[in-house]
């Protein structure tokens, strides 16, 4: 009624201004969507071409379960999820994408021959070395994958592979860089240091003593003796970190003394796994799926072939075609009146990826090769094996069947097992959709609260935390979890999370039960901490006096082991030190192989600041590494890791020059 009214009155020149008024933010809104990009689901767009959040987060969680598998119980989770992290895996994902693009622009392409043959030295579809059709063909099912889409990404891969390799292939490594790369790798350094460490015990180690000295007097004197030497050592310790000492620290370092902001959430938790109830289908219904699915269970007929190619374009004159179609039929009449079949393949085959072999194309099975060709192997027989010239859009085949493998595979019997655990597992997916479609739709309705759902689905309300945006244990340790519990939606709002994907049939919904802040930790909670980083400093200050003390007293002809005798300190001294000594501590043949050589007036002489205290080092000699000539398979080594370091600087170089004529935008805030 209301509508009807106001269109009733929607009746001359002001009634028309003003719709017009009305209407032209509209057009403008509509009018600018054609001219922006909506890259809302973009985490970065790199000349135009968006890489999604959909596209990023499946190629994170690839990475990240690739190197789980390769560190195995030494994998991190938390160190994965770092944003840090996350970063450098989206630049990979940006240059991949530039190279890809850089790949179209300069029309580089790989033959099929060439990608043939890359497939089958890959070893995972080999057996005994040699390429294996049907473990080709199993693998890539396992992963979810068909032949098609494999080679597709294979190809778009080898590809962008091209800029890359040439860099590679190009690099070299000069006389000069070998040559100077042996002069620092193989140096050898003479030198004596004397070790002078933090002692940060000391203060214990004097208290301890004073302890003692108060049992020998409490022994002889009495217990009055003894509460005055306990005082003593009491007034020693306060001394050597006083009150002011520990609070000017800890009001010097507040970042090093500071909670992490954490929450406290509570969790509904839906996972198939779980669910229980099994659901045991009718025999005749396993036998259904047996007979859709028959061809994942029976291995079809395969047979071992192998052709000549006579190249032909299928756009050429009729006359070339039919000049290529006589070739071929020609050698067909030759293989056929006994001539060798893998001899005629090597002289006259066209194709390079076979016609080295014999042309030889291993075992084949339907649906592996063009229609064209596959249905000429399939007429052959072991009477009939060299067929008449078969055409496709190759050229003219002529086709030599070699043996023929029958079907085989599982009977009912042997695959019931497995249907059964794929029935029963599809009924709990179709459990838990239901189960979580009805979560949703109650916490939706009260999203203030996750009692209404849990007591409707029979679930129990869990607890995790505390813990923070590096996560936790539990559902912690899933980072989407860390996201959900720190998002507005949960924090700031105070509601229910959305669903929570845990991994296949897996979820949970959070709400916030407490949040805690970053704070300053009270000074008494830290009190130990503070005190062991002054007593820390302090004997840091005291080694440094020491080993400057000592500097003072060294010459270029002390005798260093005599110092150390003198002083109680531990030295060390080799001849011919390396860079890959591994009985010289880390930090010191680091700094040891910084110093400048000594000169004419003598050894260097000069104290190192070292991990847990100080060094003087007397520096007596610098020896530059010389190969040896008979030392040619060393050369060669150190020439492929020159080269192998150029390559890798031209390919970051080539990299950035990309970038750098690029428009490379990123979203920070959606990683």
């Amino acid at each position: 009624m209301v509508l009807q009214t106001i269109r009733d009155r929607l009746n001359g020149i002001i009634a028309i201004f003003i719709l017009g008024l009305l209407i032209i933010p509209f057009l403008f809104v509509g009018v600018s969507s054609y001219f922006t990009s909506d890259a809302v689901n973009a985490v970065a767009v790199v000349n135009d071409q968006e890489i999604t959040l959909n596209d990023y987060n499946q190629s994170f969680q690839n990475y990240r379960r690739r190197m789980q598998n390769l560190l195995g119980t030494n994998f991190d989770a938390e160190q994965f999820d770092q944003p840090i992290i996350r970063r450098q895996h989206l630049d990979a994902m940006i240059d991949q994408e530039l190279l890809a693009q850089a790949s179209i622009d300069a029309g580089l392409s790989v033959t099929n021959e060439r990608l043939a043959a890359a497939i089958r030295e890959i070893p995972a579809f080999q057996v005994d070395g040699q390429f294996n059709t049907e473990v080709y063909q199993s693998r890539l099912a396992s992963q979810g994958r068909n032949a098609q889409q494999f080679e597709i990404d294979m190809r778009s891969q080898m590809v962008m592979n091209q800029f890359p390799s040439a860099i590679a292939s190009s690099a070299i490594s000069t006389n000069w860089e070998l040559n100077d790369y042996v002069r620092l790798q193989e140096q050898e350094r003479a030198f004596s240091a004397l070790l002078v460490p933090a002692a940060t015990d000391q203060a214990a180690d004097e208290t301890d003593a004073e302890e003692a000295d108060a049992e020998e007097v409490d022994a002889e004197d009495g217990s009055a003796e003894t509460e005055a030497a306990e005082s003593e050592s009491a007034e020693l310790v306060e001394e050597i970190i006083d009150e002011d000492s520990i609070l000017a620290w800890y009001e010097s370092h507040p970042d090093d003394f500071r909670s992490q902001e954490q929450v406290i959430v509570e969790y509904l938790e839906l996972d198939a796994a779980t669910i229980g109830g099994i659901v045991e289908p009718d025999e005749d219904q396993l036998l259904a799926r047996f007979g859709e699915q028959e061809a994942r269970f029976i291995t079809p007929e395969s047979r071992l072939a192998s052709h000549i190619l006579i190249e032909i374009d299928a756009q050429a004159a009729e006359a070339e075609i039919e000049t290529a179609r006589q070739q071929a039929a020609d050698l067909a009449e030759r293989a056929r009146g006994g001539e060798d079949f893998a001899a005629l393949a090597r002289e006259f085959s066209q194709d390079a990826g076979s016609a080295a072999n014999g042309g030889d194309l291993d075992w084949v099975e339907p649906g592996f090769m063009v229609q064209a060709f596959e249905d000429g192997l399939y007429e052959l027989s072991s009477e009939h094996p060299i067929s008449d010239p078969v055409q496709s859009g190759f050229g003219w085949h002529v086709i030599h069947l070699r043996e023929v493998r029958p079907a085989h595979g599982m009977s009912f019997t042997e695959a019931r097992e497995i249907l059964l655990a794929e029935y029963q597992a599809e009924a709990d997916e179709r459990r838990f959709i239901e189960q979580a479609d009805r979560m949703v739709d109650i916490i939706y309705e009260d999203p203030t609260t996750l009692d209404a759902a849990a007591q409707d689905l029979g679930l129990e309300v869990q607890l995790a935390g505390p813990f923070g945006r590096l996560g936790g244990a539990g559902i912690a340790a899933s980072q989407e979890v860390v996201k959900a519990a720190f998002s507005d939606l949960v924090l700031t709002q105070g509601a229910v999370s959305d669903p929570v994907d845990l991994g296949e049939n897996h979820l949970v919904m959070i709400r916030l039960l407490e949040h805690l802040p970053e704070a300053l930790i009270p000074l008494e909670q830290v009190r130990d901490q503070v005190m062991a980083s002054v007593r820390a400093e302090r004997a840091m200050e005291a080694a440094r006096a020491r080993a400057e003390g000592l500097l003072a007293q060294v010459s270029a002809d002390s005798d260093f082991a005599v110092l150390a005798e003198e002083s109680g300190l531990e030295v060390l001294a080799q001849e011919a030190a390396k860079r890959t000594s591994t009985d010289i501590r880390a930090d010191l043949r680091g700094k040891l192989f910084l110093m400048d050589a000594p000169g004419e007036s003598g050894p260097l002489i000069e104290v190192m600041e070292l991990n847990d205290g100080f060094a003087v080092v007397r520096l007596e000699r610098v020896t530059d590494g010389v190969l040896p000539e008979e030392s040619a398979l060393q050369a060669e080594s150190y020439k492929r890791r020159i080269s192998n370091a150029t390559a890798s600087t031209e390919t970051f170089a080539f990299l950035r020059m990309l970038r750098s004529q690029s428009q490379v935008e990123v979203f920070e805030d959606r990683l």
